[in-house]
Order: C-alpha cells, then sequence, then structure tokens
C-alpha cells in the first residue's frame, strides 16, 4: 500500500457510513489508482536505436497519460471521500437519537437527532394526526417545536386548565434526555393544564408502540388496569389523559381508605391540643399523655 492508499483510508476511519458503503467506495478507488499504474509501466526495452527513440516517445506518452490519470484517479477520490463524508453528515443529521411522546388526548411521537432538531413526527391516533396536519413540526429545534405544538390554535382545545399532558422521553444519551426534559419542564410550566416529564426506557415505548399507543397514555393504562382489572386497554385507548387520571385518583384513594378505615380518626385523636404549634409528632405525644391520664 502506498502512501495515497494509506491517506485515502486513513480519510474513511472516522466516517459514520455503512460498511458496505466505505468497501465499495475504497474498491472504486482502488480499481482507478491500479489502472493508473498500468498506465504509467513503461514498454518492452526494442533492439535497434530507432526502436529504442520510438520506445522512449512511446513510454514519455504512456508516463504523460499515467501521470494524468493518477491526476484524475486523486482528484476522484477527494470527491468521493467528500462525497461519503456528506452522506455521513446527513446520516447522522436525520437520525433520531432521542423518542418524545407526547400525550393529551392527541398522541404524537417525535423523533429527535443528536443536534437537537425534530427529523420525524408520527400520529398514534386521529386527534394526533389532525394535530400535526395543522402545525409541521419536522425541521424545527425541539424547543421550538413544543412552544409552536402548544401554542397553536389545533392545540387550544387540550390545553385547558382541566386537561393532563404527560411528556415521556426514551433516549441512551442522559445528555439529552436532561436537555429534553428541562425544555419540557419550561413549556409545560407556562400552560394551564397540569403535566408532566418523565424518562422511559426503550422497552417500555416499545410495548407502547405494539399497542398503537404514546408511552404516557400506555403507563397509565397500566396503572388504572392493574387498580381495576375490569378495565381493557381497548377501553382506556379511548379515555383522555386526563380521564385515566382522575380515575386512578379516585381508585387509589378508595384502596388507601379500604386498607386503613380509621386512619383519619386516629389522627384526629392523637392530634391533641398544641399540635399546631409543635407539629405532628409533639400533638401525637399530648394527645396520648391526656388519654392516660383520664383512664
Amino acid at each position: 500500500m502506498n502512501d495515497f492508499d494509506e491517506r485515502v483510508r486513513q480519510a474513511f476511519d472516522d466516517v459514520v457510513v455503512p460498511e458496505d458503503v466505505k468497501r465499495a467506495t475504497l474498491a472504486s478507488i482502488a480499481r482507478v489508482a491500479e489502472e493508473a499504474e498500468r498506465a504509467g509501466s513503461p514498454a518492452p526495452s526494442a533492439p535497434s536505436s530507432f526502436a529504442r527513440v520510438v520506445s522512449r516517445r512511446k513510454v514519455g506518452r504512456m508516463r504523460s497519460r499515467g501521470s494524468s490519470i493518477r491526476r484524475r484517479a486523486v482528484a476522484l477520490a477527494a470527491c468521493l471521500v467528500v462525497a461519503i463524508i456528506g452522506l455521513g453528515g446527513l446520516t447522522a443529521y436525520a437520525q433520531p437519537t432521542a423518542y418524545v411522546g407526547i400525550d393529551v388526548n392527541p398522541s404524537i411521537e417525535l423523533g429527535v437527532n443528536r443536534f437537537g432538531v425534530v427529523v420525524e413526527a408520527s400520529a398514534l391516533n386521529d386527534d394526533g394526526g389532525a394535530l400535526l396536519d395543522a402545525v409541521p413540526l419536522v425541521g424545527r429545534g425541539y424547543a421550538d417545536a413544543l412552544s409552536a405544538l402548544t401554542r397553536s390554535d389545533a392545540f387550544e382545545p387540550y390545553a385547558q386548565a382541566d386537561s393532563f399532558m404527560e411528556i415521556s422521553v426514551s433516549s441512551g444519551d442522559e445528555r439529552q434526555v436532561a436537555d429534553i426534559r428541562r425544555q419540557s419542564d419550561a413549556c409545560l410550566s407556562e400552560l394551564p393544564c397540569e403535566g408532566a416529564c418523565r424518562e422511559v426506557d426503550d422497552e417500555t415505548r416499545e410495548a407502547a408502540a405494539s399497542e398503537g399507543m404514546g408511552v404516557g397514555r400506555y403507563r397509565a393504562a397500566l396503572e388504572l388496569m392493574e387498580l381495576d382489572p375490569s378495565v381493557t386497554m381497548e377501553e382506556c385507548k379511548s379515555l383522555s389523559m386526563r380521564q385515566m387520571r382522575d380515575r386512578i385518583a379516585a381508585l387509589s384513594q378508595e384502596g388507601a381508605e379500604r386498607d386503613d378505615p380509621m386512619g383519619s380518626n386516629d389522627r384526629g385523636e392523637h392530634r391533641g391540643p398544641g399540635a399546631g404549634a409543635g407539629g405532628h409528632r409533639q400533638g401525637q405525644g399530648q394527645g396520648q399523655g391526656q388519654g392516660q391520664g383520664q383512664d
């Protein structure tokens, strides 16, 4: 391998493209270089002086031609390297490195690349499809896309005070997760509806996708079905996030009351005089002391 070949191969070391593309490109460069080497090889020597003169002229022309081919080979190699590097950059730009699920009643999922730009936007239900038709998000930075979405007229009916919005982030890059959560929390804090942003693993995201649901809706459905086994996944698909969260809260409260039916009365009896000033523990102590004295 000569110096030219070595430089070409080194140029490919840091290119992020499929290996078969690299191999095919390097093979093309090698073929061009080999042709240049053959074109520049000297002709066999001739016995006569006239033949030697003719031969030298031919060799000169062949060397000149070989040099020209080699220059073209170098130029071709350079163009191929630039093209492959460009392809690698394009591939990196178009590849999502984080997925963000947004569930209210519309459910959508955004694919965000390593540069923080939305490169994919998918609807997970009919309302989500209508929302994405009204508000194009691909090509925007994530924070800008989320702001455009939540401030749009199409989203307004879902951002009321009685709504609940859940944002789910899935990525192998913890720094990107932290950035997306920070941007999401900032957006949620400005909305009249309640909301939360959580990190989820790939397994949960894939399970939600297999049900045709957003991650937030899927997680809420699992929680609701655990509290009320009579509820089905299909039923949950027709409920809004607020409806599911309200039912979860009501069922959780009922469960707490069943587990500790006297809990509220016990706390009242133990509070006793002075509990407000001394806190819950002090009130308990005074309440117990007074009860023992009366006995």
